[in-house]
């Protein structure tokens, strides 16, 4: 049975999709992401938060801008900068939301394990005392 081909609309998504990842992928820009949810913020402001150089918050401002995920504009010496996509806050909650899940069941187990073994150690020391 053959595949069906993806159409060029189907992939154009898909590559739009990747551009987006891309840009999420980076901590800082996830958190000026983050900063910029709760509303507009100048360069002042956010440089004050991160507490990065500056050319560094220029350059994920610059990826988050290509990717169409942050409105820029500029007001007198301020650069002021804004999310364009209000449901990306929607989708980095929703992995977030995963991820600590994810988080707490890996806690779990590690502590599960710890506990498994403490008792194998004190099962052990009893018989070599008895």
């Amino acid at each position: 049975m053959k595949e069906s081909p993806i159409n060029s609309q189907t992939r154009r998504l898909y590559e739009l999709q990747a551009e987006i990842c891309s840009a999420l992928a980076h901590p800082i820009r996830l958190q000026i992401l983050d900063l910029l949810s709760e509303g507009e913020k100048n360069s002042s402001q956010l440089l004050e938060i991160l507490k990065i150089p500056k050319a560094n918050l220029s350059q994920h401002l610059s990826v988050l801008k290509d990717a169409g995920l942050v409105n820029s504009r500029r007001e007198g010496l301020f650069h002021f900068f804004s999310v364009a996509i209000p449901q990306i806050k929607d989708a980095c909650s929703l992995v977030k939301r995963i991820l600590n899940e994810k988080l707490t069941e890996q806690e779990r187990i590690a502590f599960e394990v710890k506990r498994d073994l403490n008792e194998a150690r004190l099962s052990k020391k009893k018989g070599n005392i008895q």
